[in-house]
């Protein structure tokens, strides 16, 4: 059963690396800690997976000061996997012929897509019971502060977005990873998530399935 749990809670991260890679290669705008490991990597020797890695690190190491949860060890393997996902997707997009998404009637609907997918990726990590990624330790960390868990993600993907235009700036890049579908990734995540979990948990509830998170 737990072995089961692990494989559905890395088929999600293999559909939200699917979704992230996506929408980066449409280039009509990324969420901002996606923007901003994209800016990183072009600034870098270091594959796109890897500065994903990186920036999730950073972030469990943040939240592990703050909070010494043994369950954060899980939390970071669970990153090298979604690392691994993204170079790998990256490599299956490169195959796709150049301009395949310079036109706003593909690119636009493509990226829409993958916010779908990403979206449901992401509901299915976080309904398996198994330990949370280090943003949302995070989130919750400064949740314990600000009493808030909306103003604790606004914080977090705030600062990733300022990070994201300095470096967008920097690269001369700005627009092709800050643009339209940042703004609804900013909106719409949110909803999609909350509606594919009350999904996914209505269908283990029908079925009697225990959701618990290891501690």
């Amino acid at each position: 059963m737990l072995f089961k749990k692990y494989i559905v809670h890395i088929f999600g991260f293999f559909l939200v690396a699917f979704g992230v890679v996506g929408v980066i290669y449409a280039g009509r705008g990324a969420a901002p800690v996606d923007a901003f490991n994209y800016f990183v990597w072009t600034l870098t020797p270091l594959s796109l997976g890897t500065i994903a890695v990186i920036t999730g690190l950073t972030v469990a190491l943040i939240a592990f000061m703050f909070d010494q949860n043994k369950s954060m060890i899980l939390s970071i393997l669970f990153l090298f996997s979604i690392g691994i996902f993204i170079d790998g997707w990256k490599l299956v997009y490169e195959l796709l012929p150049l301009g395949t998404f310079d036109s706003d009637f593909v690119s636009y609907p493509f990226a829409l897509f993958c916010i779908v997918i990403i979206a449901m990726g992401t509901s299915i990590t976080i309904t398996t019971g198994l330990p949370s990624s280090p943003f949302e330790r995070l989130m919750l960390v400064l949740d314990r502060k600000v009493h808030s868990i909306q103003y604790s993600k606004m914080i977090i993907e705030g600062m990733f977005f300022l990070l994201a235009i300095i470096l967008g700036l920097i690269t001369n890049l700005l627009f092709e990873q800050v643009n339209v579908v940042t703004i609804l990734l900013t909106l719409l995540n949110g909803p999609l998530v909350g509606l594919f979990s009350s999904i996914i948990m209505k269908e283990k509830n029908k079925k009697g399935v225990n959701i618990y998170a290891i501690e």
